[in-house]
Formats: structure tokens, sequence, C-alpha cells
């Protein structure tokens, strides 16, 4: 029997995917989205195929996106897969980070 290969976001449950699925695509990545109706209600179901993350948000956390400001996303990406790995490097480039430098710096 093949082994089984457990889901990266956990909170995923099954669902009646009924909306159509749309592409959002720039030059750093690409999300599939899709409106799901799940046990608990609708949500919108974002999925990144280059990453393997897939999350649900309901309503109430769709609307919080809307009380964010571009600055608390562009501190988001800084760190994007959290404080706990100081190797990790972030997704776009800091200002204040990489104020001075240059590629031929190096």
């Amino acid at each position: 029997m093949p082994e089984q290969v457990p889901t990266p976001t956990p909170t995923v449950g099954p669902s009646d995917e009924v909306g159509e699925e749309v592409s959002i695509t720039n030059e750093f990545t690409s999300v599939r989205v899709r409106k799901v109706v799940t046990r608990n209600g609708e949500r919108l179901r974002i999925h990144s195929a280059k990453l393997g993350f897939t999350i649900d948000l309901d309503p109430l956390e769709l609307e919080s996106l809307t009380w964010q400001t571009a600055e608390t996303f562009s501190r988001m990406l800084h760190s994007p897969y959290g404080p706990e790995d100081p190797e990790a490097k972030p997704l776009l480039p800091t200002p204040d980070r990489d104020a001075g430098s240059s590629p031929a710096a190096g």
C-alpha cells in the first residue's frame, strides 16, 4: 500500500467545491482561489502549488485583510515562514535591510 503524504495545512478539510477556480500570477508566485462550502459555511480556498500550501479563509478572515495596510503585508513578507528560522531569506528585498548593498559589492 502506498504511503500517504500529509497535507501541509491540516485546517483544510473535506468540502464541496462550488466556485470556478481562478489563477492569479505574477513574477514571484502563482496562486489558485476557489469558493468552497465546508460543514462550517462558505470559505475562500487559496492554494499555492509552488509551495504546496492551502488555506480556507472564512468571510471574517477575508474582511480582516481589508483592515490591513500595505506596510503590514511588507512586514509579513520580510519573514514569510515565521521568525523561528534565522536562515530564512525574505521573499522581497526591504529598503532598510538592503540599503547600501549591491550585487557587485558581494
